[in-house]
């Protein structure tokens, strides 16, 4: 309190002076209309700055929030779609039953980390078992297949990404309806292979490629890629096709896991195929 009365007293010939030109000031704005005109437009503008600089960073930190709001409104739709229902002898099913009808349920994620220039690349998620996520479900974004779950802890889970060399996951061309397997070769993050597509198929640049529905993993019709470029090779029975992701894998934020309903029965019917 006595070095602060100290600086006061020392600096005493200052603040008189500060304080006298604040009141000239004042007396000048309150009785001249120019300047008073020019005060309050000045004050407006400084003021008008202050509240927008306010709103944005008000709206910055608000923008998570927003998105997960959007990301759980996404994952909710996408759980009502007709594809995440069984299709009956008389027509779709529109009323949700978990325990009967609908075959798959969607939960939004973040990601944690993820990798694209490896040869084997991974995801990390952050949902886990407390979250009734479990290996072997798939995970899409909004426009396109992203991998499937490998490994599952409490609160995360990795994902093995469709770059992966173990990748492998049944397509369709929209065109034509001709299904086959898609895979990574490595390289270029943003483009991939379509095998098995049989030599009598028609093919053209710019088909769609989209999930087949023929796993226990992955819904119909979810997309893929667009064809590129393929070549039918002298002696194969088979097209090698090249298309592009229509995902953007070194941008992934928000993705979607899938849960199959009925995965656990069709995947018992499917290992009594594979044993035959």
């Amino acid at each position: 309190m006595k070095n602060l009365i100290q600086f006061l007293i020392k600096h005493a010939f200052i603040f008189v002076f500060l304080l006298l030109e604040v009141i000239s000031i004042l007396l000048i704005v309150a009785n001249n209309s120019f300047q008073r005109t020019a005060f309050i437009s000045a004050s407006n503008g400084f003021t008008s700055g202050i509240l927008e600089a306010s709103s944005n960073v008000t709206d910055y930190i608000g923008l998570k929030e927003k998105n997960l709001q959007l990301a759980n409104e996404n994952a909710l739709l996408r759980s009502k779609l007709k594809e995440s229902f069984l299709q009956g002898p008389d027509s779709f099913v529109t009323k949700i039953d978990t325990s009967l009808r609908q075959f798959y349920i969607y939960t939004q994620a973040f990601v944690i980390t993820n990798s694209v220039q490896r040869r084997n690349n991974y995801l990390i998620l952050n949902k886990g078992r407390r979250h009734g996520i479990e290996p072997e479900m798939g995970v899409i974004a909004s426009n396109g297949v992203v991998g499937i779950v490998n490994e599952v802890s409490e609160e995360f889970c990795s994902v093995i990404s469709v770059l992966h060399k173990k990748s492998a996951i049944d397509a369709k061309i929209s065109s034509n309806g001709y299904t086959g397997t898609i895979s990574w070769p490595g390289g270029l993050y943003t483009l991939g292979n379509l095998d098995n597509i049989p030599s009598h198929a028609e093919l053209k640049v710019g088909d769609t490629l989209l999930t087949s529905g023929n796993s226990a993993i992955f819904p119909p019709n979810i997309p893929i890629g667009i064809i590129q470029k393929f070549e039918l090779k002298k002696g194969s029975s088979f097209f090698s096709v090249r298309f592009r992701f229509l995902l953007d894998f070194n941008r992934l934020d928000h993705v979607y896991i899938i849960k199959n309903m009925k995965q656990e029965e069709l995947l018992k019917l499917m290992g009594g195929f594979e044993n035959d």
